[in-house]
């Protein structure tokens, strides 16, 4: 079968990319952005509803058995 000069195809040049899109890193800052958002916000409310040692919290006495 004979097939022309201009059907082939031309492996002879390595393909350029273009880059990374911008679209990429402003997702990627949005990403790390909200990653320290969230560990922030768990560090600021990990305080919320602890009572450690307080007077107010339940104390029971283990050592009397009721017999």
């Amino acid at each position: 079968m004979i097939v022309r000069d201009d059907e082939y195809l031309d492996f002879s040049k390595v393909p350029e990319s273009r880059g990374v899109p911008t679209m990429v890193y402003y997702v990627a800052v949005i990403g790390i952005v909200g990653i320290f958002a969230v560990g922030a916000a768990s560090i600021f409310s990990s305080g919320y509803g602890h009572h450690w040692p307080a007077n107010t919290t339940l104390r029971t006495d283990l050592g009397t058995l009721h017999q």
